[in-house]
């Protein structure tokens, strides 16, 4: 089929280089049209042969069989980016006020009122000590409205740290 094609379209081609050096030679006239028009009945009448066969290829091609992908709700999304955006905000006041770096890890649910933060866990960077551990503390459970019990504290390499 598609050999077929492609002869149709290499033979139009040459008809329509043909009917432009006739028209070079001997002006605009009906020589030129009578060239495409019959190059042009060709294309159909090939094309015409070719669509039987092609409706038979094309019913036989099946698509590829690609699984579901869940992408999460809109709900999920917008949790994850306030507390992405919660947690770079509160990093930053913890830098500023306690002078430790660390990377703080929230994480907020939906309860029928909204949204709350359900735990947070602290990964620092550097050394702390005790009172700048109470300092960050009491930072974070003030602002998150956090119970002591959800403040974890974590070593850099994911351990708990009591």
């Amino acid at each position: 089929m598609m050999q077929a094609l492609e002869r149709a379209a290499a033979v139009f081609c040459t008809a329509c280089i043909c009917a432009e050096l006739l028209s070079r030679f001997v002006g605009q006239g009906w020589g030129q049209k009578c060239i495409k028009a019959v190059a042009g009945l060709y294309i159909l009448v090939v094309f015409a042969d070719a669509l039987p066969g092609a409706k038979a290829q094309f019913t036989a091609l099946e698509l590829p069989q690609v699984p579901m992908v869940s992408v999460g709700s809109l709900e999920g999304a917008v949790l994850a980016q306030t507390a992405e955006e919660l947690s770079r905000t509160l990093e930053e006041r913890c830098l500023s006020e306690a002078g430790v770096s660390l990377r703080l890890n929230i994480i907020l649910s939906q309860t029928a009122e909204g949204v709350e933060a359900a735990e947070v866990q602290i990964v620092p960077q550097d050394a702390v000590t005790a009172s700048q551990k109470r300092a960050i503390e009491a930072l974070l459970e003030g602002q998150l409205q956090l119970g002591p019990e959800c403040v974890k504290w974590n070593s850099p390499s994911g351990e708990d740290v009591l």
